[in-house]
């Protein structure tokens, strides 16, 4: 009983305090945490999140408070479960992919999150005053929160939720994009549950040869102001851009609103970039202008007109 005593006050203390090395290998990053705590048999609170992807310090992920919590997971799994979605969350924003993120290294760090989704739980992962560095340009958020619900049965697929809020950009030439970025975004998905894994990899790290992983977006919902885009679609991503292939419809509300703002902060051309996707769209029966899009072999098609974005 004594042994049993100290082995469970070793391991309390391994979650309490300060700065813990990092799960994920040297050669894909490295994660630093000021304190984190176990919430229960199956929750975990954390503060001072601090993420570098290996290479350098230009692309970093900083969250002030991140909180996970899952059926059947322990403290060690949570930590995997928040390093494995805070790397994949730096990737996707960021456009950084590493040789050094093994597909080994998720597939460890994600066998019982798999698992219990293929029993039918759920997970939930919070972030909490999120800045995601890429060099100069930083990319805030008030909150994110990740939801993963399974089911009980190996044909059915996982399904994704992510809610932002309180999204905010600096450092980017971009004006476009520094002018009519969402604050808010909502989007739901799924995604066979076996799918996950190669989807991480193919995100974050080298992907196995010939994978293509089949994404749902069942909705997608952004806001900015007055301005408010809706969409669906689906999409068959793998590692390379090029052979990845997506269709789908998307529908904005008030978007002379947005054209009118950038005309008067002096943005003439992403003003004009914006008049003439208007033109290119369709007067949606609900309002607003809709196009559908597609993309297939490195070519993105509006409303079945090719554009020459390279």
């Amino acid at each position: 009983m004594k042994k049993l005593l100290i082995t469970t006050a070793l391991a309390a203390l391994s979650c309490i305090g300060s700065a813990r090395a990092s799960a994920l290998p040297g050669t894909c990053g490295h994660v630093q945490v000021a304190s984190s705590q176990p919430r229960g048999d199956s929750a975990l609170a954390g503060h001072g999140y601090d993420l570098v992807l290996a290479g350098g310090a230009d692309q970093t992920f900083h969250a002030t408070d991140i909180s996970a919590s899952g059926t059947g997971l322990g403290p060690q799994a949570l930590r995997d479960m928040e390093d494995v979605a805070s790397l994949v969350m730096l990737a996707t924003l960021t456009g950084h992919h590493s040789q050094g993120c093994a597909q080994d290294y998720f597939v460890s760090a994600a066998t019982p999150i798999m698992d219990g989704l293929r029993a039918g739980r759920s997970y939930d992962l919070t972030w909490q005053g999120g800045l995601l560095t890429n060099g100069p340009t930083k990319l805030s958020f008030r909150r994110a929160h990740l939801h993963l619900a399974g089911a009980r049965s190996d044909s059915a697929p996982a399904t994704l939720t992510l809610e932002t809020q309180g999204i905010g950009i600096t450092g980017t030439h971009n004006t476009l994009l520094a002018n009519a970025l969402p604050q808010q975004v909502t989007a739901d998905a799924s995604v066979p549950s076996d799918s996950l894994v190669p989807l991480a990899a193919a995100i974050a790290g080298h992907p196995p040869e010939n994978v293509r992983v089949p994404l749902h977006v069942s909705s997608l919902n952004a806001q900015r102001g007055t301005m408010q885009i809706t969409g669906n679609g689906d999409a068959n991503l793998t590692g390379n851009t090029d052979a990845s292939s997506a269709t789908g419809h998307i529908q904005v509300q008030n978007l002379d609103a947005v054209i009118e703002t950038l005309r008067n902060a002096g943005q003439t051309r992403a003003s004009a970039a914006l008049i003439l996707a208007k033109l290119f769209g369709h007067k949606a029966a609900a309002g607003g202008t809709s196009w559908d899009v597609s993309w297939e072999g490195g070519v993105m098609t509006v409303n079945h007109i090719p554009l020459p974005i390279r």
